[in-house]
């Protein structure tokens, strides 16, 4: 199979079948038993995948076009070999192929448990990455007596994962030394458990249409997300879908809560994100969330911890007259407009310590600033 995969979504995989029986029938199969075998099983893909249709497991284990090609076709047509071992390897996967045109989306490997939590490994299609607590491109917990625990490949479709010797694996509650991951799925090495994500990989219910609004503030952020300058605060309890694109982002996130207490909350917490400019999550967030007060933004020079750390102190606050302290919801848009007319100026350079500037949706859709 060729070092590059071309079949990255139903799209793909449709076009490089049709490729496929194109050149079986240019080869004649009357002429040679084995193309009868290939135009045979072709013909079964486009079947069991017509309309829309996803094969049934058992359906998906009936083909063997790759170690047939590899065996048979390699020396005589490579290229062809290669492009059947490719229809046959995902075939096998077909449900972890997205809709629509093939798109490159990245890797994700996120640290799940412990200390590190939420750090992420961005993989890039064929490119081997190691993971351990020592001598590895992703070190987790460092551990001076420590050593690499596992090897990850991201090949488009799916991440194939081996254990180092002497570590054995979980792989989505299976012990093993290897094994294969799809979006969402997970691997416990050691004490840490890690999951893997797909980069956008989850489509949204409906098509998400820009309105004037989200594109003057899209156009406005923008140049602060090139600059690597730009931050938000994402409020997973106003939208399951919100989560979803942070999750599914190779931008660093994390929640604002700490501590396993906090974890227990990961489904409604408050998420800081730091804006890669090289990632969609800016346009995704701004266009699917504007208007229904999904966060804030944020310019800062700090690096991401520092920026944690100075947010987290606004969490909880003692209100004038009240005798217990209480839960700020700096991160609603509907509450930052409220607040800010009410600041001192006292309140307001403390809130903005270490931040350029704190920008959210006004009650018109337009975007606010506060600096």
């Amino acid at each position: 199979m060729a070092d590059t995969m071309r079949i990255l979504s139903r799209d793909a995989f449709a076009e490089v079948l049709r490729e496929a029986q194109q050149r079986t029938r240019e080869l004649d199969p009357s002429r040679w038993p084995l193309l009868r075998q290939v135009d045979a099983q072709l013909d079964y893909m486009a079947r069991t995948t017509a309309d829309g249709r996803v094969p049934y497991p058992e359906e998906r284990a009936r083909t063997t076009l790759g170690p047939l090609a590899a065996r048979e076709l390699e020396q005589l047509d490579p290229e062809f070999a290669d492009q059947l071992e490719e229809l046959d390897y995902t075939f096998h996967r077909y449900p972890l192929l997205p809709k629509g045109p093939p798109r490159v989306r990245r890797g994700i490997l996120q640290v799940w448990t412990g200390r590190d939590a939420f750090r992420k490994l961005i993989l890039e299609h064929g490119v081997p990455r190691t993971v351990g607590t020592a001598r590895a491109d992703f070190i987790v917990h460092a551990d001076a007596a420590g050593s690499p625990q596992f090897q990850i490949v991201w090949d488009g479709v799916s991440a194939h994962v081996r254990a180092h010797d002497p570590h054995q694996l979980i792989l989505d509650g299976a012990p093993g030394w290897y094994g294969e991951l799809a979006n969402r799925g997970w691997v416990k090495a050691g004490a840490t458990t890690f999951r893997f994500l797909v980069e956008d990989r989850t489509p949204p219910r409906s098509p998400v249409t820009p309105t004037p609004a989200s594109s003057a503030a899209l156009a406005a952020l923008r140049p602060r997300c090139d600059a690597g300058t730009l931050y938000a605060v994402v409020d997973a309890a106003r939208s399951d879908r919100a989560l979803v694109l942070v999750e599914e982002s190779v931008d660093a996130h994390a929640s604002l809560y700490d501590g396993e207490q906090g974890r227990a909350f990961d489904d409604v917490a408050p998420y800081l994100v730091q804006f890669r400019s090289d990632s969609g999550l800016l346009e995704r967030l701004v266009h699917a969330g504007w208007g229904d007060a999904w966060g804030v933004f944020l310019q800062s020079d700090a690096d991401f911890e520092a920026v944690r750390r100075h947010l987290r102190q606004f969490l909880v606050v003692k209100g004038e007259g009240e005798p217990r302290r209480l839960f700020f919801r700096f991160y609603d848009p509907r509450v930052m407009r409220t607040t800010v007319e009410v600041f001192t100026p006292e309140q307001r350079a403390e809130l903005l310590k270490g931040l350029d500037g704190i920008y959210f949706e006004d009650a018109d859709g337009r975007l606010r600033e506060l600096r």
